[in-house]
C-alpha cells in the first residue's frame, strides 16, 4: 500500500497531556478511573491554558525528526479538542503549541476523537494512542 497521507495525533504522540493532567490533579487522565473528578477538572485544565504548555511526549521529537528526514510522505496533524463545549479554546491552545514547537504541518483539530475517522481512506495512516480511534479509522478506510 502506498502511503498518501500520514496523520499525527498530538496528545500521547507528540505532547504529554496525561503527565500534565496527573501532575495538576493527581489522577490518571487516560484511565478515567473517576470520571466525575476528571469532568470536574477538565474545564480548569483548559481555562488555565495547559494545552499550550505541554511537554513533548517521550519519542515525539524523534518521530518528527524521522518523518522529516526519512520520508516524503504528506503529513498533517489530526488531534481532538475533546468535544464541542471547549473546542474553540482547546483548538487555539493546540495551534499555539504547534507554533511554539515549529511544527508547520497542516493542523486538523476535530471536536471529538470519533470525528478523526472522517479523515480515513485507503493509503492514509493515523499515528494515535487511543485504541477506539485507531479501530474507527481502520473501519472507515
Amino acid at each position: 500500500m502506498k502511503v498518501t497521507k500520514l496523520y499525527l495525533d498530538m496528545d500521547g504522540v507528540l505532547c504529554n497531556f496525561e503527565k500534565r493532567f496527573t501532575e495538576l490533579y493527581g489522577e490518571d487522565a487516560l484511565g478515567f478511573r473517576d470520571r466525575k473528578n476528571f469532568t470536574t477538572n477538565w474545564p480548569n485544565f483548559i481555562m488555565d491554558g495547559n494545552f499550550e504548555n505541554l511537554e513533548w511526549f517521550p519519542g515525539g521529537k524523534e518521530l518528527l525528526e524521522f518523518i522529516q528526514n526519512e520520508t516524503d510522505w504528506d503529513v498533517e496533524i489530526l488531534s481532538s479538542s475533546g468535544g464541542e463545549l471547549y473546542h474553540t479554546e482547546v483548538k487555539a491552545q493546540k495551534l499555539q503549541w504547534l507554533k511554539e514547537h515549529n511544527i508547520t504541518y497542516p493542523p486538523n483539530i476535530t471536536a471529538g476523537s470519533r470525528k478523526k475517522s472522517l479523515y480515513a481512506s485507503h493509503g492514509r495512516i493515523l499515528v494515535d494512542d487511543t485504541d477506539y480511534v485507531i479501530r474507527d479509522f481502520i473501519t472507515c478506510g
